[in-house]
């Protein structure tokens, strides 16, 4: 995960300032926000260092048939591709899979959660879906489109999470999604948990900085002491 002091959020969310009426706990509660945003962002870079890499997709789609393995398509790769048709948001990757003289392509959106509202998916369905058919006949391999929650390992709560707005074939768990590409899912788990005891650290000396907390959490463990000293 990402570390929240290295957050530099672009803006500071006034939403937090009214929530809590107070202006360090707004800009504390934005650093928090950005670290979430930046760590969905690493989980992208930790697929893409674990795989082979696509480094001129329009050469790559020119081949009659692909090499033997799993091959990665990152979204600013997506973006170069001259041939390939683009009408607005882009997926995350293009997996292309050679194995045992089976070829197929899965156009795969990556998610670090698992719930979302009915409009949000059935646009980013739409989404997926159109970029399909619109470059099938340069893709041309069997494709097939996919949803992956990451932190997910039960394919039903990654389908009811979607709101049933995907098909259930359509979902993955972040297990099944590291099995197709290859890649030790339980590993990349592991990596990400090492700035977690940091986070914490971080954002409990945050809190004492800010005067108001510090009185509201001093009272607390005084009211607290009293209580276990008059048991």
């Amino acid at each position: 995960m990402a570390k929240i002091r290295d957050s530099v959020p672009k803006g500071t969310s006034r939403g937090y300032h009214r929530l809590f009426g107070n202006d360090e706990l707004g800009d504390l509660m934005s650093k928090v926000q950005s670290a979430v945003i930046r760590s969905g962002n690493e989980l992208e870079e930790l697929i893409q260092e674990r795989v082979a890499p696509i480094d001129d997709l329009n050469e790559f789609l020119s081949r009659e048939t692909m090499p033997e393995g799993v091959f990665l398509a990152t979204k600013e790769e997506i973006n170069r591709c001259t041939e390939l048709k683009i009408n607005g948001k882009k997926p995350d990757f293009i997996i292309f899979k050679h194995r045992q003289g089976y070829q197929q392509c899965y156009i795969v959106e990556l998610k670090d959660g698992h719930v979302f509202d009915t409009k949000k998916v059935l646009g980013e369905r739409e989404t997926l879906h159109s970029f399909a058919e619109r470059n099938a006949g340069k893709l041309r391999h069997r494709i097939s489109t996919h949803f992956c929650a990451f932190n997910q390992e039960d394919r039903c709560a990654v389908w009811e999470g979607f709101k049933r707005g995907i098909n259930f074939e359509e979902a993955l768990t972040g297990r099944e999604f590291c099995e197709l590409l290859e890649i030790d899912y339980d590993e990349i788990v592991e990596t990400r948990l090492q700035y977690t005891d940091d986070n914490i650290l971080y954002f409990l000396e945050e809190l004492l900085h800010i005067p108001k907390i510090r009185r509201i959490v001093e009272a607390m463990l005084l009211s607290e002491s009293s209580s276990q000293k008059n048991r």
